[in-house]
């Protein structure tokens, strides 16, 4: 592939989706995954999926038209490819799963079952519970009691706790949120990005709760060592975000001028915490809140 396309000097979309077939040959094999995957991955930038495909099926044609065997075959293997590496996307753009049902009925039409047989569309499983946003119980419905103290567990537990709600909140995630939201500049209309949004804010404020929550400065400052240490553990299993979430609840404002409640805590813990809390001090105070269908930066 890569004496066929120049990328240093860019490409069409046209020349990245012919590279892209000639990176297989005709058994299958593709000489460079990783261009192919980004290409598959990012084309949504430059084009919509459902016109990725529609070119598809015009090269095949074309290729009928030509006798490319070769070709043909390429073809089909960049869009068993791109279903195998990414099957939400034609569970949830029905457009898209169209062109290739398309195709998939020109192959039938021919008896070319061999290519045929290489496109299974209707194997890929249902998605649709990445678009769904569980919804609050309403207002008048019997309401659970439910305990958000987790005094219980230990700092790695906790961590591992948080980082699986972040997983969980992160696999929803479409490319086609991405977009909307650098599109748009804000997440209306993208209830799954503004969820997410939503976790790290609503982790902070719970971190900020649980310090508030203690009557005694001592309790305090025991709460503020515990969430440093849950930290130390976040910082360890690369869990970024949520180590942020709980750095901004530990800096935020109503927890930075309990003086006295920092006066408790130990040497040894405001030595781990200090690099984080600078680390917060340069970038403002600052960290995302939803407010009305957008992102805002909210600094104190």
């Amino acid at each position: 592939m890569a004496g066929t396309l120049d990328l240093d000097k860019g490409c069409t979309v046209e020349e990245l989706l012919r590279g892209c077939i000639e990176a297989f040959d005709d058994s299958g094999k593709v000489r460079d995954p990783q261009l192919v995957r980004m290409f598959l991955m990012m084309h949504p930038w430059y084009i919509p999926s459902s016109q990725l495909a529609a070119k598809l099926l015009h090269i095949y044609q074309q290729s009928r038209k030509d006798n490319s065997s070769s070709l043909q075959v390429k073809t089909c293997h960049l869009v068993r490819y791109w279903i195998s590496a990414f099957p939400a996307e034609f569970d949830l753009n029905h457009e898209l799963a169209e062109q290739i049902k398309e195709l998939k009925a020109l192959l039938d039409q021919e008896g070319n079952r061999r290519h045929s047989s290489l496109i299974d569309i209707e194997s890929v499983p249902t998605y649709k519970w990445k678009r769904q946003v569980t919804q609050r119980n309403p207002v008048g419905q019997k309401k659970r009691k439910m305990s958000l103290l987790f005094d219980h567990l230990e700092p790695m537990e906790l961590a591992e706790h948080l980082t699986y709600l972040e997983y969980r909140s992160f696999c929803k995630i479409l490319f086609q949120d991405y977009h909307s939201f650098v599109t748009h500049g804000c997440t209306v209309d993208n209830p799954v990005l503004e969820r997410f949004i939503s976790l790290f804010n609503s982790v902070s404020q719970w971190v900020q709760l649980m310090i508030l929550s203690k009557p005694t400065a001592p309790q305090r400052a025991l709460v503020i060592t515990h969430f440093v240490h849950v930290a130390e553990k976040l910082l360890q299993l690369q869990n970024f975000n949520t180590l942020m979430a709980v750095v901004g609840g530990l800096s935020h404002s109503s927890i930075s001028r309990l003086k006295e409640t920092h006066s408790h805590v130990s040497p040894e813990t405001i030595k781990v915490w200090l690099p984080w809390e600078l680390a917060e001090a340069s970038a403002g105070h600052s960290c995302p809140h939803v407010t009305d269908g957008e992102t805002e930066i909210r600094r104190d």
